[in-house]
């Protein structure tokens, strides 16, 4: 038969093992709720939307660059959206891209036949964009991975040479005498990253510093060759094409909106 004694031990160790077990209960569930709160609290200042203005450097790849030269300059924008809107947080990201790119220009002198000429050798692309987040940080350094798929239009363009007088006050030579579009499946990969900022009293964010690399692949499409175009007496424009894949890679600076 237990004694008095053990029964009091029995009992004490009981009730501490029940404390020890009610404390370390209302730690897990301080602990749950804590990191609900977070959860909750980064639900409820998740972003809905980005905006980014971006400028663009970067180079020709491959065949293409012997055709339309080694380096890029331009510009572009995207503006991307939570498909899950104000509901909850998404690590995806889809709307639009378009971006502009140039490759330079080739000029011709003036002489008896035809005035002085230049044309610009350019891309447009519009494409469907996807971006991932793979952190949820609710601030700071946030990187990200984009896809894009889409069209790309590569545009040449030849016009009268005119400068700053002329093109304000003379109107007697045609401005564009030529231009040829050659439309072709354009997508990329890439990376990049951007400061997330915490909602401001105003309940917005302030603007963002952003950068992206981007590879990015074209179907083989015909493009005018530089240096090819030429204008005969008659005035008729004749030039050289290649058929090339317009592969590229471009290095974007700009601001991000949301």
């Amino acid at each position: 038969m237990m004694t008095f004694k053990a029964f009091i031990t029995t009992w004490l160790d009981m009730k501490i093992f029940r404390i020890i077990g009610a404390c370390l209960a209302t730690l897990c569930y301080l602990n749950l709720s804590a990191q609900s709160y977070e959860e909750y609290e980064f639900e409820q200042e998740h972003e809905t939307y980005q905006v980014s203005l971006l400028v663009t450097g970067g180079a020709t790849l491959g065949d293409f660059k012997d055709i339309a030269g080694g380096s890029v300059v331009g510009t572009g924008f995207n503006a991307l959206f939570n498909p899950k809107g104000k509901r909850e947080y998404s690590p995806i990201f889809v709307g639009l891209e378009f971006s502009y790119v140039t490759f330079g220009r080739d000029k011709q002198a003036e002489n008896a036949d035809y005035p002085a000429l230049k044309t610009t050798f350019n891309d447009y692309s519009i494409s469907g964009a996807a971006r991932f987040f793979p952190t949820q940080n609710k601030t700071g350094f946030t990187p990200f991975l984009d896809g894009l798929l889409g069209l790309k239009i590569l545009n040449t363009r030849t016009k009268v040479d005119k400068d700053l007088f002329d093109t304000l006050f003379s109107d007697d030579a045609p401005e564009v005498i030529h231009t040829t579009s050659n439309t072709g499946l354009g997508y990329g990969l890439g990376g990049g990253f951007y400061t997330r900022k915490a909602l401001n009293d105003n309940g917005n964010r302030d603007v963002s510093f952003t950068f992206r690399i981007m590879y990015t692949w074209g179907d083989k499409t015909s493009f005018v060759k530089r240096d090819s175009l030429k204008v005969d007496i008659n005035n008729g424009v004749t030039y050289e094409t290649a058929y090339v894949n317009t592969n590229m890679i471009v290095f974007q600076l700009g601001i991000l909106i949301n």
